[in-house]
């Protein structure tokens, strides 16, 4: 069980949250010797948490959606914004939201501008499509697999994941009900 709450947010997270610290380390000793150099100055300033979706945008560098429907969970921390970790797709900007408590019920959403996952959540099985936002959106669970519950449990791990616009989206919940996932993930909109 604790397996599958890493594999779904805290895994992400705990990337965000390292890459962010490693990047925003040459601001901590501006006073050093070495002049940063323009990129890095550039990741610095992109790289971090942020308590508004407004600056965690103009931090992305690209329009970011925020969740309406959170089903009565609350915000958990900041916004993280970090670089996408996949192979040739390191300046784009990977933003990550979480809802809830990893070690209860959540929700998370997750955007970046490469069009594709930024990071692999683990093995998981393919459970169906949705439409979000007018277009397809592909169900997968952390279930089914040597180990892991049952497909039909309530006490699983579901990712929601689909692309519009060259914006890859990634909501995932564990404990919630798919329908709630489906609701958290229409209910994105766009910040005015």
């Amino acid at each position: 069980m604790l397996r599958i709450r890493a594999v779904t947010a805290g895994l992400a997270l705990a990337v965000g949250l390292g890459t962010s610290s490693a990047a925003l380390a040459p601001a901590a000793n501006a006073s050093a010797a070495r002049p940063a150099t323009v990129a890095t100055r550039a990741a610095t300033a992109a790289a971090g948490s942020y308590r508004t979706w407004h600056r965690a945008q103009r931090a992305a560098g690209f329009a970011l959606r925020r969740p309406t429907r959170l089903h009565s969970l609350k915000k958990s921390g900041d916004i993280i914004v970090t670089r996408c970790l996949a192979t040739g797709e390191t300046t784009k900007k990977d933003v990550l939201a979480l809802y809830g408590s990893l070690t209860h019920r959540f929700l998370q959403i997750e955007q970046n501008d490469s069009g594709g996952p930024c990071i692999s959540s683990g093995e998981s099985k393919r459970l169906g499509h949705r439409r979000v936002e007018s277009v397809r959106a592909t169900i997968y669970g952390a279930c089914g697999i040597a180990g892991d519950p049952s497909c039909s449990s309530h006490d699983i791990s579901l990712f929601l994941s689909w692309t519009k616009h060259g914006i890859y989206y990634l909501a995932a919940s564990h404990d919630e009900r798919l329908k709630k996932l489906v609701s958290f993930a229409r209910g994105l909109r766009h910040l005015g």
